[in-house]
């Protein structure tokens, strides 16, 4: 198997090169995901919803890249941040993963169909993020029970 840290800036690299910035792409394709989370944007971005969408997908961009090249301190830090955007923002898991979901559903779009390893590797970063999800849910002050994450379906 490829280097995952080098497949992950191979595939974005191609996405950066073929749509340029994503953030439009993402949010719509987030909203009609996870509705809800349209009202929890507005809500939190105060007079600036737009910047905060970017900087969520530039994060989110961000963690998928991380988690792809040293997934374990990763974890550390996303161990922190979970927890904080459910307990503090009330942003759950569903929405967390959902983010994820978009920005991957739009790198997908730009992976050639022959490349089977490539797909492999994201699906497969993808399970372990929701392991994770799965496992720091425990640690919620803020109760949540918005059951199993979906599973990813490109």
């Amino acid at each position: 198997m490829s280097d995952r840290g080098a497949l992950a800036e191979t595939s974005f690299a191609r996405l950066a090169e073929e749509q340029g910035d994503i953030t439009r792409q993402v949010i719509e394709h987030y909203y009609r995901i996870c509705p809800g989370a349209r009202a929890s944007f507005a809500y939190h971005g105060l007079d600036n919803v737009p910047e905060l969408e970017g900087r969520m997908v530039a994060e989110t961009v961000f963690l998928l890249m991380q988690w792809a090249a040293d997934p374990t301190p990763t974890q550390v830090e996303q161990g922190t941040t979970i927890c904080h955007h459910q307990d503090t923002l009330e942003v759950g898991p569903h929405w967390y993963i959902g983010l994820v979901d978009a920005v991957l559903a739009v790198l997908f779009e730009t992976i050639p169909a022959d490349a089977d390893e490539e797909r492999a590797v994201w699906r497969a970063i993808r399970v372990e993020i929701v392991a994770f999800i799965e496992s720091v849910r425990s640690e919620f002050w803020r109760k949540e029970d918005e059951g199993p994450l979906p599973p990813f379906d490109l």
